[in-house]
């Protein structure tokens, strides 16, 4: 099968960076960037003055630029765009990011701009991503059309399409302190040629990435983007955040990228019929993203909530069912298993409120090993006060929890999550003992939407099958 296209994007055998420049600003540090990361070999930068810049020839035009160039990278001022774009197809460049601002995101003249360069892109079969974008980052070979923070690029399992240039940008910033990381990402821009559609179908044969986020103001292609979901969303899940859904939200993203929001009642409708998550927030995104990544899909709906709070846990069992999951019933051997060594003010029941008893990981692990939970919740948090008081003492999250990460393993088939609001330092101790099987979100009930998505995706993968 023919390779999709948008691997000249990522794997490129040389990039024409035009509009490459000696002064600080957009086209001079890219070229650094891309040396410092092995791809020397591959830039050649375009600049009407020529000469030499980071100890590169730069080229007075793409005519001189030697064949291998398969990808450009546009920096110019958005006016020089179109003479640029045919400049390329004479050169036989196909495949171009244009970065540069300027045209229907700003107002009549930038739309007619940008209606120009769609033209001639269409007329000399140019793939052109943008305008207004800052192009793709593939951890797989550490190559970006921008630059990105060296904890980004360490390979992941997660593939991002955004829309918006910053957002993507400041989204991969994020993920490292959350323990994420990327396969590869996208930013489209105002979508002249290349939309989310594209990136879906080729994120949906990407066997680097197993999750998908996407981030979009509107639809370039309504009956497309269904295509492409119908396509993916078997194989992969695929999140979604879709801005514009108030008038103002509409009118925000018509300037941002100039995108035509459309009906969100629409929008809904498409994403639950074909199988996407959609989500509420930037938020809920990352938490969901985690999730999606690390956990196995559920066998059933039946969670258990193992507590440290008592209030806590009815927030974690109160989202849960009503999102759809089910109380488990606990059986009489994990109750009967729980009881044994717990005070008697201890109620042993599913959410199970262990409080300050220390049976936390007797709880954990027999509600792990009860065939009649499909899924666990976990809160783990104590009082600060407490934990600084005992941490004086030597006392830390591994004595009062047990090894939660290593407990975790005994049944990998069920999904774990733990919710770790309060203090950051303790927060950091659960992150060192759960390891990676274990999810962490930060608020409660996050983290029961977030099993609610994952037991709802399930049921509509294995319908699918």
């Amino acid at each position: 099968m023919d390779r999709h296209y948008l691997w000249h994007f990522f794997e490129p055998k040389g990039v024409a960076i035009v509009g490459a420049r000696s002064t600080p600003g957009f086209g001079f540090q890219l070229p650094i960037w891309m040396k410092k990361h092995g791809h020397e070999d591959k830039i050649f930068m375009v600049n009407p003055r020529g000469g030499t810049l980071h100890g590169l020839p730069v080229y007075e035009s793409l005519s001189k630029i030697p064949p291998k160039v398969d990808l450009a990278v546009i920096i110019t001022p958005a006016p020089a765009v179109p003479r640029v774009l045919l400049e390329l197809a004479g050169a036989g460049i196909k495949n171009v990011i244009i970065e540069s601002a300027g045209f229907a995101e700003t107002d009549e003249s930038g739309k007619a701009l940008q209606e120009k360069c769609k033209a001639i892109a269409s007329d000399k079969g140019l793939r052109v991503m943008g305008p207004n974008c800052v192009g793709v980052v593939n951890t797989e070979n550490k190559f970006a059309t921008s630059e990105a923070i060296e904890a980004v690029l360490k390979p992941g399992r997660i593939g991002v399409v955004a829309q918006s240039g910053v957002f993507g940008s400041i989204l991969l910033d994020c993920f490292p302190s959350k323990g994420l990381a990327i396969s590869r990402g996208v930013t489209l821009g105002n979508r002249l040629g290349v939309n989310e559609c594209d990136v879906l179908d080729f994120f949906c044969d990407d066997p680097m990435t197993k999750v998908v986020l996407m981030y979009i103001e509107g639809a370039a292609d309504g009956v497309k983007l269904r295509a492409s979901l119908e396509r993916i969303t078997p194989k992969k899940p695929v999140i979604v955040l879709k801005s514009g859904r108030t008038a103002e939200g509409k009118a925000a993203a018509a300037s941002h990228t100039g995108s035509m929001s459309g009906s969100d009642e629409i929008y809904d409708g498409l994403f639950a019929q074909t199988g996407a998550i959609r989500v509420s927030g930037v938020g809920e995104m990352i938490d969901f993203a985690g999730v999606f990544d690390r956990q196995p899909l559920p066998k059933g709906n039946r969670i258990c909530v193992v507590t440290t709070s008592g209030s806590m846990g009815a927030v974690s069992i109160d989202a849960a069912v009503k999102g759809g999951l089910v109380a488990a019933s606990l059986s009489d051997k994990t109750v009967n298993r729980v009881r044994e060594g717990s005070p008697s003010w201890m109620n042993v029941r599913n959410p199970l409120d262990v409080g300050p008893s220390g049976m936390f990981r007797k709880a954990f692990e027999s509600a792990l090993d009860d065939a009649g939970v499909d899924m666990l919740l976990l809160f783990c948090t104590i009082p600060y006060a407490v934990i600084e008081g005992f941490g004086a003492f030597g006392i830390n999250a591994r004595m009062w929890l047990g090894p939660i990460g290593e407990i975790r393993r005994q049944a990998p088939e069920k999904p774990v999550l733990a919710a770790i609001t309060g203090h950051p330092d303790w927060a950091q101790q659960m992150r060192e003992i759960s390891g990676d099987g274990v999810s962490l979100v930060e608020y409660p009930e996050n983290a029961a939407r977030a099993l609610v998505e994952l037991e709802r995706y399930a049921r509509f993968k294995k319908e699918r099958e």
